[in-house]
């Protein structure tokens, strides 16, 4: 009897299961889109928010050492360039000392004569004044190897221009120097004119060209 009683409850029981869970399973399905892990919304179209993607890592070491090669490149350019203008300097100094060292040898190979000299000197004392003859005559002093009678001559013609520029000390300077240079004859003619000009002028008076004699 018992086991014909127990039957009845034990179906009972296992429909009773099933039903709970399809009940279970039904609330499941129902709430699956509850229990699913919520999404990031995109922001909207017209907010203006624009979501930036980091480099990565490697694009941006990448990007430094493009920069430094183009930097380096620049500083080769521009050493190079520098390189190139002093070379040119240097050349241009070395075609001008070459240009001045032919002149001074032209120079040198072909004298200018003393009446040359003297007659250009006076041209350009008429034309452009004393200062301007003067560096003439100071020229062809330093340039040219005269003898000592064409020296006293060049020196001679400058005392006179330095004279009438007013510069008496610098003028009579240049008459001692081409006295020396003269011969005892020419001395005593050159020093006639000049008597005057070293009473006035020269701390010992006339008695400074009798050393000359």
């Amino acid at each position: 009897m018992g086991s014909g009683e127990d039957k009845p409850r034990h179906g009972f029981i296992n429909r009773y299961w099933v039903l709970i869970v399809i009940v279970l399973w039904l609330i499941a399905w129902s709430a699956r889109d509850w229990l699913a892990p919520a999404e990031p919304e995109d922001p909207p179209a017209d907010s203006g928010v624009v979501l930036e993607e980091e480099p990565p890592a490697w694009d941006e070491e990448a990007a430094r050492e493009e920069a430094a090669r183009e930097e380096a490149a620049r500083q080769e350019a521009a050493r190079e360039e520098a390189a190139r203008e002093e070379a040119a300097r240097e050349e241009a100094a070395r075609e001008e000392a070459a240009r001045e060292e032919a002149a001074r040898e032209e120079a040198a190979e072909e004298p200018v004569e003393v009446e040359a000299l003297l007659t250009e000197a006076r041209e350009t004392y008429w034309r452009e004044g004393a200062a301007a003859a003067m560096n003439i005559l100071e020229d062809g002093l330093e340039t040219q190897a005269y003898e000592s009678r064409e020296r006293a001559d060049i020196l001679g013609e400058l005392g006179n221009l330095q004279h009438a520029t007013g510069d008496v000390e610098a003028a009579m300077g240049s008459w001692d120097r081409a006295l020396e240079k003269l011969p005892e004859g020419e001395r005593r003619a050159m020093m006639a004119p000049l008597r005057p000009i070293y009473a006035r002028h020269h701390p010992q008076g006339v008695d400074h060209l009798e050393r000359f004699r």
